[in-house]
């Protein structure tokens, strides 16, 4: 799950989970919205708020083979 759908799943906000995670509410947007990735003491935080519904997995971005690459 990424942070941005476990957002919208949840009756939180941005400013609420920020505090939750003591960061500001622009990193976690920034988090987000794919904008950054978390430093792994972040990511770990994040686990252990989200009750392990984001894991630091659900930061990376995995692209599927290039145009003519074999999957």
């Amino acid at each position: 799950m990424t942070l941005a759908e476990y957002i919208k799943t949840r009756p939180i906000t941005d400013a609420q989970l920020a505090q939750m995670l003591d960061c500001s509410t622009g990193a976690l947007r920034k988090w987000k919205y794919g904008e950054r990735t978390p430093r792994p003491d972040q990511m770990r935080k994040i686990a252990e708020v989200t009750d392990g519904l984001v894991t630091p997995n659900d930061f990376l971005i995995l692209d599927g083979p290039s145009e003519g690459e074999a999957a």
